[in-house]
């Protein structure tokens, strides 16, 4: 019987230490699971630092919807355009374009000095997409038609600002190299060309309105040759 006693009295010492020693902390905390409180809170703590398979099974399944969200909702790595316009030497402009995260091509047809075709590859050092702020270098080939087929390369740079979330500027300059005359007397050909202008976007058009200053002389068997044509130029882009 003492033993039992004994016993006893030493389990209802045990547990009832806590309750004592947080009795002096005030009546909140005594009233927080009395004598049990330190053992459910024990309790607690495991758990929270439990692992589970239901719970990484449900947080992978979370993860896997987060990230399908994101892909349908980020911007496409491709980007698509169409472009036409018309300027006041009486012609008018075509244009195509496409783009691979940083990479562009595009080509067009247009008359400024005379009727020529232009392909050049684009490679975007700022901006996320052709529709935001960004900035671009570029090399290409223009082929001309005037008198002969003259060929020649050139290197730019091209750049797009918004002002505000549809109203911006953009800019573009370019270089071309000496030409490569076919059947022709006039010689090879080279010079700058200055475009800058503003636009407006109706999500995903846009209209624009651009002035165009290009200059080109000549060298080789003609070193006096001279020409410069200037104007406005209005049009519309689609972007896909």
């Amino acid at each position: 019987m003492y033993c039992w006693i004994s016993i006893v009295t030493l389990s209802f010492t045990f547990f009832s230490l806590p309750s004592f020693a947080q009795s002096g902390e005030g009546s909140a905390s005594s009233s927080s699971g009395g004598g049990f409180g330190f053992i459910h809170r024990k309790a607690e703590l495991k758990q929270a630092s439990r692992w589970s398979l239901d719970e990484w099974l449900a947080t992978t399944q979370r993860m896997k919807l987060s990230d399908l969200w994101l892909s349908m909702h980020s911007p496409s790595p491709y980007e698509f355009f169409v472009l036409g316009a018309s300027n006041n030497f009486s012609s008018a402009k075509f244009a195509v374009g496409a783009y691979a995260q940083i990479f562009g091509l595009e080509f067009d047809r247009e008359t400024m000095v005379a009727p020529s075709y232009n392909a050049r590859f684009h490679l975007r050092l700022l901006g996320t997409n052709v529709q935001n702020t960004n900035f671009t270098i570029f090399a290409g080939i223009r082929e001309r038609m005037e008198y002969a087929i003259y060929r020649q390369n050139y290197v730019g740079f091209s750049g797009t600002l918004y002002l505000s979330r549809y109203f911006g500027f953009q800019t573009q300059y370019r270089y071309y190299l000496g030409s490569t005359p076919s059947g022709s007397t006039v010689g090879s050909v080279m010079g700058p060309r200055f475009e800058y202008g503003a636009f407006i976007d109706f999500a995903a058009l846009r209209l624009f309105g651009t002035f165009i200053y290009e200059h080109e002389f000549g060298s080789g068997s003609k070193p006096g040759y001279s020409a410069t044509v200037n104007g406005w130029q209005l049009g519309a882009q689609l972007f896909f």
